[in-house]
């Protein structure tokens, strides 16, 4: 009742709110460990929870940053996707905006392209200058993003965006939806995405595991290459005097170095004792899983460096799937890249603007390569 909570208050002033906001703290963590289910949670459990998210999104950045093959993969998805750049045709307010030195598109579109593949996701914030109306685009990492309200009857419908801050309460950026003309909204695109689910997944997601596994199996194989060369000196002494062994091990406490001579007689004898490590031949092993990333990844071996056994022609076949993938990627990136345009021609008055963004058409290496050179006659 009123009467009654408005008593507690002035007796405990105070407590009550302690204890509101730890237990609203306390949900929060439950909510967050693995062994916790929210109960209005989805049945269908099509989008993760964000200690779920978050555990990829860190696994993902971890190992680009360590693991040369994939850095590799996702380098070479910019590679493939972005290629020589990206290019617009639009109106001129359109190309101020992309040509402005504090947007910088053309520079912009590699790292938001190794973002989508790395994380999923694009989290995407514009800001509206008042004196001049224009645009500025700046990024917001996957990793700091922790929910995403949607509209209830919509989930399609993304109405604003909560970003981990060093505040407690962090901060909500609207979406350009649900304010289209705040001084700040942001955007959100995402590739990998379930049907029925909010957030992205990262081209790396399926194959983390076996990144991490590579990693341990090169490690394990160095070790055992390293121990397999290792060794240690035996001195025999035969029938060796009172004190003769400890003036022995004076004498060799300096560990002779790899060529040197030594001279004994026939009462010492020396033997070179190393372990034996049965480590056979591997390559099979690292050669599968290698595999099993390649295939996750959405390419054959010879993109990663590895043509030994595959010829011209198999190489072909081999790539006709990835360059298919890379091209359908090309027209998600560059309908991800047109939108960015218009909400911004939105937001700056210009209405709806008609805008085109092209990257470099993919094409077969080998065939290209196979096709004979201008200007050569036979």
């Amino acid at each position: 009742m009123d009467w009654i909570d408005g008593l507690a208050r002035r007796l405990f002033p105070g407590v009550i709110e302690r204890a509101r906001d730890a237990a609203i703290r306390q949900a929060v963590r439950n909510a967050e460990e693995p062994v916790w289910r929210p109960l209005t949670a989805d049945a269908t459990g099509l989008d993760q929870p964000w200690w779920a998210v978050r555990e990829t999104l860190e696994r993902a950045e971890r190992i680009c940053e360590t693991n040369p093959l994939a850095a590799r993969l996702v380098r070479m998805t910019t590679e493939f996707v972005v290629g020589g750049g990206a290019r617009l045709a639009g109106p001129a307010w359109a190309q101020r905006f992309w040509d402005d030195p504090r947007n910088a598109l053309d520079q912009r579109v590699y790292r938001w392209c190794e973002e989508l593949c790395r994380a999923g996701e694009l989290f995407l914030v514009l800001s509206s200058n008042p004196a001049t109306g224009m645009q500025y685009v700046r990024e917001v990492p996957a990793g700091r993003i922790d929910a995403i309200d949607t509209d209830l009857d919509d989930a399609e419908l993304e109405l604003r965006y909560h970003q981990l801050t060093d505040e407690t309460e962090g901060r909500w950026w609207p979406s350009a939806a649900l304010a289209p003309q705040a001084p700040q909204v942001m955007l959100h695109y995402a590739v990998n995405r379930p049907v029925g689910a909010v957030r992205g997944r990262s081209d790396l997601a399926q194959v983390l595991p076996w990144l991490e596994r590579y990693d341990m199996w090169l490690e394990d194989r160095v070790r055992l290459n390293r121990y397999k060369g290792a060794y240690y000196w035996v001195v025999h002494v035969e029938n060796a005097l009172p004190g003769q062994l400890e003036a022995k091990r004076a004498q060799y406490s300096r560990v002779p170095r790899p060529g040197s001579l030594i001279v004994t007689d026939g009462h010492e004898r020396w033997e070179a004792v190393q372990p034996h490590i049965e480590a056979g031949d591997a390559a099979a092993d690292g050669r599968a899983i290698r595999m099993m990333i390649a295939a996750g990844a959405g390419v054959p071996l010879h993109y990663l460096a590895e043509g030994e056994g595959t010829n011209r022609a198999t190489a072909r076949e081999m790539g006709t799937a990835t360059l298919r993938r890379f091209r359908h990627r090309q027209y998600v990136f560059a309908r991800m890249i047109e939108d960015l345009l218009r909400v911004a021609a939105r937001r700056a008055g210009q209405g709806h603007v008609e805008v085109e963004v092209t990257l470099d058409e993919l094409s077969d290496p080998l065939e290209a390569a196979a096709q004979p050179q201008g200007g050569v006659s036979r």
